[in-house]
């Protein structure tokens, strides 16, 4: 009798741990998810960020890009450009893994883009 109530507190206990793992142990998760999936109303040329705030926490925050530009990935820039209060401003450069150049887009035209290469 001892051998079948060991195995059904263990099975209560796995019961237990599964719910936990799946649902959460308490309503920061949800707490948690409201903020970030929370969508921040942002001016036209703003884009909402994630960004790290304070010890370990983190705030999310409309930023309007201004300044040079820069995209790196996989070992090597992609990317070179210039924003202007959240727009593409100026030539702004493509290129491949060995650095060679694959687009050049000037975006300094009244009509928004001209492709250059």
């Amino acid at each position: 009798m001892s051998k079948l109530k060991i195995n059904a507190n263990f099975s209560g206990v796995y019961l237990l741990i599964t719910c936990l793992l799946l649902f959460g142990c308490s309503s920061k998760q949800n707490d948690s998810d409201k903020f970030f999936n929370e969508k921040l109303a942002c001016p036209p040329t703003a884009v909402a960020e994630f960004d790290a705030w304070g010890k370990s926490g983190t705030q999310q925050i409309c930023k309007i890009k201004h300044g040079p530009f820069i995209a790196w990935e996989s070992g090597y820039i992609h990317i070179r450009g210039q924003y202007d209060s959240g727009k593409e401003a100026g030539i702004w450069t493509w290129y491949d893994k060995d650095g060679n150049i694959t687009k050049t887009i000037d975006y300094s035209g009244s009509t928004g883009s001209n492709l250059v290469k």
